[in-house]
């Protein structure tokens, strides 16, 4: 996305994830880590249908791996279900749901 720096990571995601989504995914945010020790991520969920369950798995095994290596996840979205999406991933890092009119706001959040 635009707005993505070094240590600040924009991803669209749109329609069902699957395992193969998360293959191409993690070894890019893992090397971003590596180089930046911890990183910021602003997940824009544009017409999202959620994870296949290979898929939510692998994002539960990186979100667990690397809990203390994100800062902050900035969730923008449209749906009622989409805002609960952040209640647990507050349990590994610092998350918060912003509407997709406050997309900016979101960002912004995610460089303070």
């Amino acid at each position: 996305m635009n707005q993505s720096s070094e240590k600040v990571i924009g991803i669209k995601v749109s329609e069902k994830l699957t395992e193969k989504d998360f293959e191409t995914l993690i070894p890019l945010l893992e090397e971003t880590i590596r180089k930046q020790g911890k990183i910021r991520l602003v997940w824009d969920m544009d017409n999202f249908e959620g994870w296949n369950l290979d898929a939510l798995w692998q994002d539960l095994k990186f979100d667990t791996k690397h809990k203390d290596n994100i800062e902050r996840l900035a969730l923008v979205g449209d749906k009622q279900w989409e805002k609960w999406i952040s209640q647990p991933t507050k349990l590994f890092f610092e998350a918060k749901y912003f509407d997709r009119d406050r997309a900016t706001e979101a960002w912004n959040w995610v460089r303070e």
